[in-house]
């Protein structure tokens, strides 16, 4: 079968190039396109804050056996 064949070479290939790429990997790629920095109005610049409160986000599970509040990651 001559595409049985030509699949073996062809994954030996894939084999030797592997090891060619690792040893030459350089995760450094120079920019195809240079954007110039541009400053971001948000018009909250000139805000002043007057109140800050923390606070903790709790849900009500019902979903479990024992319905429980429980309190929400990362808020």
């Amino acid at each position: 079968m001559p595409w049985t064949e030509t699949k073996e070479t062809h994954e030996e290939h894939d084999t030797s190039t592997e090891n060619a790429d690792d040893s030459n990997h350089d995760p450094q790629f120079e920019h195809i396109v240079s954007l110039p920095e541009q400053e971001i109005k948000t018009l909250e610049e000139d805000e002043e804050e007057l109140f800050k409160m923390r606070a903790k986000l709790f849900r009500f599970a019902s979903e479990n056996d024992l319905p429980e509040w429980n309190e929400e990651p990362g808020m």
